[in-house]
């Protein structure tokens, strides 16, 4: 009995990994003018040129992020407004591109008017996660600038973000506010994004030699030790490394609409963010192999220029060998004349006659009716008091010192009148 050929079975298909999702980060502070949009902008480009492929998300009115790049984006244009009211717009249709590997969404200023258009629509707070979903498998971050308030905008933030840092001053104010940005975060936790965590504080235009900064900075980090192992969102946050120097590059780059790496990639401002997002990428597991665009040492830089010199200079053709032996052989002519003339002699000077000198008239005696210095008054005596009386004032004026030195607080040593943590 003849058996029919197997008939091959179909492969399987191949398992499909689900496109990486992007770490989402909202860079979030309640307290204006400390830096966020610097952070977000530096950072970003920071690791674009580690080769991570970023999305920068402005949520701003002010729309600061957007002119750091030299747009300035009209009503006209699409922007994170129509992003957020119009189900029919999506992602693709307000990115613009910025840099290799750095796009952004803008904004206008008509997005003041969003929260309350946003607080009649359903769902409103998880608007904005819902459309970066796409951004799955093309991005590998998205950092999320964030307005200087804790309104519906912030609150679409933190429901997409995956890690909050916060951007401040290491000054007495805004260490205060911190207490009321985490109990906003923590608020989302129990209800909107469960997953969202503060995971670090970034330090911005920092003075390493003020010791009131260095007391602020260990205040925050002896507060979040003690949350260490708890539920809290900000259980594992720490102070990113290395603070970000006070540096006027930073402020001047975006009036050119570049980011710090292209206008002044060697100034302290550019190293500290380009260290920023090493540690950043090390933390994620990402590698940080290569910079694109690292500044050259100076030694090499020096080398480089020397060979360009010596490159630049031109060998003495036949000609101008000629005409240089010509003057050559002109000044030794020259020189032997010289030598061969005499030295002329000079005439000696002849002494002149020395003139009498007329006698000088005596002096005329003092008149007899000048009056006689009157003789001087004694000065009086003061009274001296005892050796053990001086002693004892002596003493008491350096204890009255020491008690005010006692009283007055130190600026070093002083501790940070802190509201705490806890909640």
């Amino acid at each position: 009995m003849e058996t029919e050929p197997a008939i091959d079975a179909a492969p399987a298909p191949a398992h499909v990994e689900p496109p990486r999702p992007p770490v989402v980060v909202a860079l979030l502070n309640q307290k204006g003018g400390v830096g966020k949009t610097t952070s977000t902008v530096n950072l970003g480009a920071a690791l674009a040129r580690f080769g991570r492929r970023v999305l920068l998300v402005d949520l701003d009115p002010q729309s600061n992020l957007s002119l750091h790049f030299g747009v300035e984006a009209t009503p006209e244009q699409r922007s994170i407004r129509d992003l957020l009211l119009d189900p029919a717009c999506t992602l693709d249709d307000v990115v613009q591109h910025a840099r290799p590997g750095l796009d952004f969404v803008p904004a206008v200023t008509e997005l003041a008017l969003v929260e309350g258009e946003l607080a009649q629509m359903d769902g409103m707070q998880g608007i904005l996660r819902d459309k970066l979903g796409p951004a799955a498998g093309r991005y590998d971050v998205v950092l999320l600038d964030c307005p200087p308030s804790l309104g519906v905008l912030s609150v679409n933030a933190l429901t997409a973000a995956d890690e909050v840092f916060v951007p401040m001053q290491a000054h007495y104010l805004p260490l205060r506010g911190l207490e009321k940005l985490l109990q906003t975060v923590h608020l989302v936790a129990q209800g909107l994004n469960p997953s969202i965590r503060v995971t670090g504080i970034l330090l911005c235009m920092h003075d390493r030699s003020s010791g009131h900064g260095r007391a602020v900075i260990g205040e925050i980090e002896s507060q979040f030790e003690q949350f260490r192992g708890s539920d809290v969102p900000w259980a594992a946050a720490t102070v990113l490394r290395p603070p970000v120097r006070r540096n006027i590059k930073l402020a001047e780059a975006p009036s050119f609409g570049q980011t710090i790496f292209d206008y002044a990639p060697r100034c302290p401002g550019a190293t500290d963010y380009r260290e920023l997002a090493r540690g950043l990428l090390e933390r994620w597991g990402h590698s940080t192999d290569a910079f694109e665009g690292a500044p050259r040492p100076r030694a090499a830089r020096a080398a480089r220029t020397a060979r360009a010199k010596a490159s630049r200079a031109k060998p003495a053709g036949p000609l101008r060998a000629k005409a240089s032996g010509a003057r050559m052989s002109a000044r030794a002519a020259r020189a032997a004349a010289k030598a061969s003339k005499p030295a002329a002699r000079k005439p000696k000077r002849v002494a002149k006659p020395v003139r009498p000198t007329k006698p000088k008239p005596a002096p005329k005696a003092a008149k007899a009716t000048r009056a006689a210095p009157a003789a001087k008054r004694p000065k009086p005596v003061k009274s001296r008091k005892p050796a053990g009386a001086a002693k004892s004032a002596g003493t008491s004026m350096r204890a009255k010192a020491s008690v005010r030195a006692a009283s007055r607080p130190s600026g070093r040593g002083r501790a940070i009148r802190s509201g705490g943590l806890s909640l």
